[in-house]
């Protein structure tokens, strides 16, 4: 693209952010007033048809995937007649908060900021995503590609549901660009192209009860157990490689005149840098129900990955030298990082997809009842959303 043309670009995209902003506050403001949280069918169904409108203005083609229990991750398509690329953006529509607690902690601007549960995290990020392609539409700049949205509906829970979304979207898409909060150095952007793996899982242990007194050495201590079983997996931790095990909450046995029959520990694995680190660590966990200390107990370990690591390569720094492209051309001088926090940018990328992430805006407190998210960064980033999408060619 021409250097005439790009600025050209830059000043639509600074304009149609600023005269947006207002639009999406309101609509922020409305979603945030609607509990969400992972499972809440009715409240994401209740997000989905706030969100139509928009889609209906971009000509999107619009399709729900229904998984009960949880609600529906929503698929949208704005497809050109002969689309020279597929970019996918991704953001997720579930928070943490259970019903009720939007009523309680109600949508508020005070200075810079938009108060409001799941507005950083990731609310924000889905109408940036939006809202970066409407002003494009409203000026005739839609880039030549196809905008696929993936907005799922069970992110806070590792999306376990939602990945087969990105699998089946993954296969034919050159492009993902995922808006979750956004990451700054010294005032200036940062995008995310590495991020740590997360495993999650649980150990139960089965003993013999048996009276703490007069039948003690009958009883084979299921507490006892699990205490050997939670050293083991403390001893696993790989400092260098910045891998931890952390165990918690724990529970087990009946009144205290009682040798424990049964006891449960809840586990993560946090920080795993490489997907290859992930057979080495399952080796581990599934050893722990070979090592038996008290005899006569039973010991049961289950896992899951909640995230798969999301690894520093060439595919996903080209997707960074787009965006940092398009951070340019609006003044800025953006840095490519890795961080340790978990999102779905780690299926997109494991598929193969070159991904970008942290595309947001700037948020705090997300996950607690402070939740804030910047408003001036809601604009900048949704400036800088239209620049990344019209420099596709």
């Amino acid at each position: 693209m021409e250097d005439a043309k790009r600025q050209a670009l830059a000043r639509t995209a600074r304009a149609g952010a600023a005269e947006l902003l207002p639009r999406q506050l309101a609509l922020l403001e409305r979603i945030c007033a609607l509990d969400s949280g992972t499972g809440n069918e009715a409240g994401n169904a209740a997000v989905i048809e706030l969100l139509l409108p928009v889609l209906s203005e971009l000509g999107a083609r619009v399709e729900r995937v229904t998984e009960p229990g949880l609600g529906a991750h929503l698929v949208a398509r704005v497809r050109p007649e002969q689309p020279r690329g597929k970019v996918l953006l991704a953001a997720h529509l579930d928070t943490v908060f259970g019903p009720g607690f939007a009523e309680k902690h109600p949508f508020r601007i005070e200075g810079g900021w938009a108060h409001g549960l799941g507005a950083g995290d990731c609310k924000s990020g889905v109408l940036i995503s939006l809202f970066g392609a409407l002003l494009l539409k409203n000026a005739g700049l839609l880039p030549p590609w196809e905008l696929t949205y993936l907005f799922t509906c069970d992110e806070e829970t590792g999306s376990q549901s939602g990945q087969k979304v990105y699998e089946r979207e993954a296969r034919d898409a050159d492009l993902a660009l995922v808006f979750e909060g956004g990451r700054e150095r010294d005032g200036q952007p940062c995008f995310v192209t590495s991020r740590r793996g997360v495993i999650l899982g649980a150990i139960g242990v089965e003993g013999r009860e048996a009276h703490a007194g007069k039948a003690y050495l009958e009883g084979r201590s299921a507490v006892l157990e699990l205490a050997h079983q939670i050293i083991r997996l403390y001893s696993f931790n790989d400092y260098e490689k910045g891998i931890y095990y952390n165990v918690a909450p724990i529970s087990g046995g009946r009144p205290n005149g009682v040798v424990a029959g049964e006891a449960r520990g809840e586990f993560c694995v946090a920080g795993i840098p490489e997907n290859a680190d992930f057979p080495v660590i399952q080796a581990k966990l599934d050893s722990l129900a070979r090592q038996v200390t008290v005899e006569g107990c039973r010991v049961r370990v289950a896992y899951r990955t909640l995230f798969p690591a999301m690894e520093q390569n060439a595919a996903n720094h080209s997707a960074y030298l787009r965006a940092a492209e398009a951070a340019e051309l609006l003044g800025w001088a953006p840095a490519e990082i890795a961080d340790p926090a978990a999102t779905d940018a780690a299926y997109l990328s494991t598929c193969g997809v070159p991904t970008a992430d942290a595309l947001s805006a700037m948020a705090e407190q997300i996950h607690t009842t402070e939740e804030r998210v910047s408003i001036p960064s809601i604009r900048d980033r949704t400036a800088l959303c239209a620049v990344l999408l019209g420099l596709l060619e």
